[in-house]
């Protein structure tokens, strides 16, 4: 099934081909990088002058109109949203921590989660809001 991901502040398409595009930010360093739009599959390309290292939490914006994609309940995952050709609509909440493999499709009738560390990230309800784990 192929999947529309966008900005949910312009409503851009993120992935208008093969990748899914993010600008980065990681301090002073500042880049575009290329995500899989597969779910489950946490292959990323970036480019050599962004030194990244596994563990880090990095900043992640639209590349067209700059809004911060930090989901707002829980600042540890990004958010974009995403259709379907069938007319299946929802976000995508995805860890901003480097090789923390962690993603969750949202829509309103289920939680979808892939990644090993997905089980332990976060707790969700169905309109996306974060639960009390205490």
């Amino acid at each position: 099934m192929k999947r529309n991901y966008f900005c949910p502040q312009c409503n851009v398409t993120l992935n208008p081909s093969t990748k899914l595009i993010l600008r980065v930010t990681k301090g002073t360093q500042n880049g575009l990088v290329l995500f899989s739009p597969q779910p489950g599959n946490y292959n990323a390309i970036w480019s050599p002058e962004l030194r990244l290292s596994q563990g880090e939490r990095v900043s992640l914006f639209c590349p067209v109109c700059q809004a911060d994609l930090r989901f707002e309940t829980d600042d540890r995952f990004a958010r974009i949203g995403f259709n379907t050709a069938s007319g299946m609509t929802g976000q995508v909440l995805f860890s901003r921590t480097l090789g923390e493999h962690a993603t969750y499709f949202v829509t309103k009738e289920t939680i979808r989660s892939y990644g090993e560390a997905a089980s332990q990230s976060i707790s969700l309800n169905f309109f996306g809001e974060r639960r009390d784990l205490g």
